[in-house]
């Protein structure tokens, strides 16, 4: 017979036993054991029993450095006594999803004894966000960053130095779009972009500066490091130019070596002499 009044402790004993709470809710020793958890998700590897009780997350995590981080988590916030908060990424059956993870220490009559959280999915969340910065922060044709990102981004920091800056502008665009149409002239901009993105370092950062203008930073990149970087552009477009034939890229820099030269100015310089190549390359091909 079903009852028609339930109280607290038995619609929580209830949500607890068929995993009916949203969140999952945990609790670990000072050990940062694990001594209950309402819910064992698929992303956490309970072994043979199913059980995280009386394991740590550097056993259970699938990944060994996710499982790592989150311990040295558990440690901080019992000997800072304050809360820890993060956002983690897992992989699951091939879907990359999101964990929003909050714990707190717990003390009895002043006495640390242990840690308490929760884990919420925020995978939906998450996705809408990254959608969001995509579209802010991202160029659409090329899937470069966009002039956003670099009002956002702070390089006016001494670990960027040396810090090269090369701007890059697509010669003959508007000639292109008017021969052979803007999709060609759009195919010029994003073969343009690939091949940045082709000889671009690792932590090198490529922008779409305007139309048909790209801005690439690169820090401790000093001058020798960024010559490299356009003799190897050079020699892409060398390669490129067999499939287009009217590809060709006039490309200025100037290198920041110290927090005194105005960041404002040094793209200026780059810009400078941008404009200098693509007169130069101009008149090479009235000869």
């Amino acid at each position: 017979m079903v009852k028609e009044k339930y109280s607290a402790e038995e619609l929580l004993q209830y949500a607890y036993k068929h995993n009916q709470i949203p969140e999952i809710l945990f609790a670990k020793d000072t050990e940062c054991r694990y001594v209950y958890t309402s819910e064992i998700e698929s992303l956490i590897d309970g072994g043979e029993e199913n059980s995280i009780i009386g394991k740590t997350d550097m056993e259970v995590q699938k990944d060994p450095e996710l499982g790592k981080m989150f311990y040295e988590q558990d440690k901080e916030t019992m000997q800072t006594g304050k809360m820890n908060h993060c956002y983690s990424e897992f992989h699951d059956d091939g879907k990359i999803v999101y964990r929003e993870i909050a714990k707190n220490p717990v003390y009895s009559d002043g006495k640390l004894i242990g840690v308490c959280g929760v884990v919420s999915d925020v995978t939906e969340l998450m996705s809408l966000k990254k959608k969001f910065e995509s579209l802010t922060f991202f160029d659409t044709l090329t899937g470069v960053y966009n002039r956003n990102y670099f009002l956002k981004y702070d390089f006016n920091k001494l670990s960027c130095l040396p810090c090269s800056y090369i701007m890059c502008d697509c010669n003959n665009l508007k000639d292109v779009n008017d021969r052979f149409g803007h999709g060609a002239g759009d195919i010029y901009i994003k073969e343009t972009a690939g091949i940045m993105k082709h000889v671009l370092p690792e932590d090198g950062i490529c922008i779409r500066w305007g139309g048909d203008e790209f801005l690439l930073i690169i820090q401790n990149c000093d001058e020798d490091a960024c010559k490299k970087l356009i003799e190897q552009m050079e020699e892409q477009q060398k390669i490129k130019k067999k499939e287009i034939p009217y590809m060709e890229i006039a490309i200025g820099y100037q290198v920041r070596s110290n927090l005194r030269q105005n960041e404002e100015e040094v793209i200026k310089a780059a810009d400078k002499n941008m404009y200098e190549d693509k007169k130069r390359k101009k008149a090479m091909e009235w000869k």
